[in-house]
């Protein structure tokens, strides 16, 4: 079995792997030279989807962290 911070970890590192997915659907939300309207917006929620996933993964990593005080 893992440790909490072996597990932690690796949700942090989910979590910067989400914000990055965000940044990347942001881009093409605002892209609107070259995409569609349609696509724009499934992208728009698609960062909103990507950011909330981060910082569900960073709480839960903090709640391990927590537990094992």
């Amino acid at each position: 079995m893992t440790s909490p911070r072996t597990r932690a970890d690796a949700y942090y590192l989910a979590a910067e792997w989400h914000d990055k997915q965000a940044v990347g659907c942001d881009e093409m939300a605002k892209d609107e030279p070259r995409l569609p309207a349609d696509i724009r917006a499934r992208a728009a929620e698609n960062a909103t989807h990507h950011r909330g996933s981060a910082a569900g993964l960073r709480l839960a990593a903090t709640t391990l962290l927590r537990a094992a005080l």
